[in-house]
């Protein structure tokens, strides 16, 4: 991640920082969901800010099954 990464976003390097741990730190695409909102996100500006990190949130798992 460099500093043009945050800037269509206005983010600043802390958030930016916060943002790509929890998305990366996801199991799964409904974890991601969950997290957008809390760094005030939509998926689109998540697409357009952050299209690499993007691209790896679609080889999650749609949800993680229960444990047994």
């Amino acid at each position: 991640m460099n500093e043009d990464d945050c800037f269509p976003l206005m983010l600043s390097q802390r958030e930016c920082g916060a943002l790509y741990m929890d998305i990366r730190t996801a199991a799964s695409r409904a974890e991601v969901a969950d997290i957008l909102p809390r760094h005030h996100l939509s998926e689109d500006d998540f697409v357009a800010g952050f299209p690499q990190l993007a691209k790896w949130v679609q080889d999650l798992p749609d949800d993680i099954p229960p444990a047994a």
